[in-house]
């Protein structure tokens, strides 16, 4: 809150942001939008995941026969397109915004030097090299996608 006045500062959303980070909005924010699919992309793998663990486990509970008939349905156009949605769409954005993080996180590529903060408190940080590095993560996203879509279905 601002000094004495009990408005809220338009880029600094208090207490709620930390309860809920999805809900700070700042116009032209793409560290945002990657913050937001790293964590939906993370969650979708896990889900994926368990269900691949339940279904593998399958024949100890019905029977390799029963198993071999739902394999045989997975077959289909419909379950190869839900892979390739996983594979390509989840785990290539995942994967690559992963090792971006691990650059800019873990090995301090891009940093930057420290300036004094002022509105609309942005970290110089992600005004070059950093959103450089995130471009490339959507540009070879995009391109992984369009080769494994032509690998699955065309290959």
């Amino acid at each position: 809150m601002s000094e004495g006045t009990g408005k809220v500062l338009p880029n600094r959303p208090g207490w709620l942001a930390s309860v809920n980070p999805w809900v700070l909005r700042v116009v032209n924010n793409p560290e945002r939008l990657a913050f937001v699919l790293h964590r939906l992309t993370g969650l979708l793998m896990a889900l994926i995941i368990m269900a691949h663990i339940f279904v593998t486990g399958t024949p100890a509970r019905v029977g390799w026969e029963a198993w071999a008939e739902e394999i045989a349905k997975a077959q289909g156009i419909t379950v190869v397109t839900l892979y390739f949605f996983f594979f390509a769409g989840i785990a290539w954005y995942h994967g690559l915004n992963g090792i971006r993080l691990l650059l800019v996180e873990f090995f301090g590529t891009c940093i930057g030097k420290p300036e004094k903060p002022k509105p609309p408190y942005l970290a110089p940080s992600l005004k070059a090299c950093q959103r450089k590095l995130l471009y490339t993560v959507y540009i070879l996203w995009a391109i992984l996608w369009i080769l494994t879509g032509y690998i699955v279905f065309m290959g």
